[in-house]
Parts: structure tokens; sequence; C-alpha cells
């Protein structure tokens, strides 16, 4: 990330002077920022890249033993290890798309690639 200042003023981010000077650009343009992913309290995923965020929602569990691949981490993981999650695309949010996931969103984190997450978040704020 390349920080700029004025001056003795504030240092900004590049992320944050284009959004100020051009708040029109669209995310997939944007410089990379810091990406969190995490599971809150409810069993829901987040992705954030500010100011974007997308709250994945899990899904019940099926009876099904075939493995399956983590959408963030890219690992072949057992039904058991895996979760299924949906989110809503767009503002409106009428339509949803699917990806299944580590369980152990933790350790995911830490192997998921940032920009395997950020493309997961795009698909969930862009049409």
């Amino acid at each position: 990330m390349v920080s700029y200042r004025q001056m003795g003023e504030k240092s900004f981010e590049e992320r944050e002077l284009i959004l100020e000077l051009f708040p029109g650009t669209s995310p997939e343009l944007w410089p990379p920022g810091e990406i969190l992913y995490y599971r809150d309290q409810e069993a829901r995923v987040h992705i954030e890249e500010s100011p974007l965020h997308l709250i994945l929602e899990p899904l019940e569990p099926t009876g099904s033993t075939t493995p399956i691949v983590c959408a963030a981490c890219h690992r072949h993981i057992s039904r058991a290890a895996a979760q299924f999650f949906r989110f809503g695309v767009g503002q409106d949010a009428r339509h949803f798309r699917y990806v299944a996931l580590c369980r152990d969103t933790e350790s995911c984190s830490g192997i998921a690639p940032p920009a395997r997450l950020r493309e997961i978040l795009l698909r969930g704020i862009l049409p």
C-alpha cells in the first residue's frame, strides 16, 4: 500500500484517495486493501475489505460424504470439515450464490489467498 503525505498533514492510503477523488470507481479496480475473514457468534462468515462487507449465512449440513474443495483456501476437505453458505447478490439480494468453506475459519483464513477472498466478496457485492 502506498501512503501520501502533504506537509505534515494526515497520511492517506492510495485506496482512500481513489475513493475520495473518484467515488464511482468499480470495486474491481480498487487497489488491494486488508481483507478480514472471520466467523461471528451466530456462525455466519464475514468477508470485509473496507468499505465492502459480505455476510455469508450458514446452511444446514447435508448427509453426503463426498469430499469438497473449499472456495477460500482451495484445499480438499471432508464433508464433515466443510460447511455450505449462501449470500445475496447485489443490493436487492434477491438472488443467492452458494459456496463451501472450511468449518475451521481461523485455519482457513491463514491459508486462503487474499485475491480469492476478494473474489468471493466481489461476487456478493457486484451483480
